[in-house]
């Protein structure tokens, strides 16, 4: 859910000039501790320089999506697959890492929407992991 306030209504147009909107999200969020899953509703605040013509709220919820996609992309790649500790900058080595951890997290979506539920998955039987891999041609 998304309440939209016009940022001249806040009064801070001194110290924010190109804020245009403040908008306030109210979301849900799965996060697994102990081996359970469990879900926390939480409140955040957004600002931002598009007027109400460029943006409705509707948009912000999208561009705030979107924004979140990537992020949870790289931190898929970072926290689970580690992207971030190797150390090896030579030459195609990172494009290389870029590429194999992109190859890893598309076949773990064919499992699960979740790459820690589909790593759990795999480790519960190794096997799973060189059939899948027979399965693609």
């Amino acid at each position: 859910m998304i309440d939209v306030l016009p940022a001249a209504a806040a009064g801070i147009a001194d110290q924010w000039p190109t804020v245009q909107q403040i908008c306030r999200l109210a979301r849900s969020r799965q996060s697994k501790t102990n081996g359970k899953w469990q879900e926390t509703q939480e409140t955040v605040y957004l600002i931002t320089s598009l007027s109400p013509a460029e943006a409705s709220p509707q948009d912000i919820l999208k561009i705030n999506r979107d924004h979140w996609g990537i992020e949870i992309m790289h931190r898929n790649k970072d926290v689970i697959l580690g992207e971030d500790g190797y150390t090896n900058r030579r030459d195609n080595a990172p494009a290389n890492i870029f590429s194999l951890t992109s190859l890893v997290l598309t076949i773990l979506k064919t499992v699960s929407p979740s790459p820690t539920r589909a790593i759990e998955y795999f480790q519960d039987d190794k096997t799973r992991a060189i059939r899948l891999l027979a399965g693609f041609h």
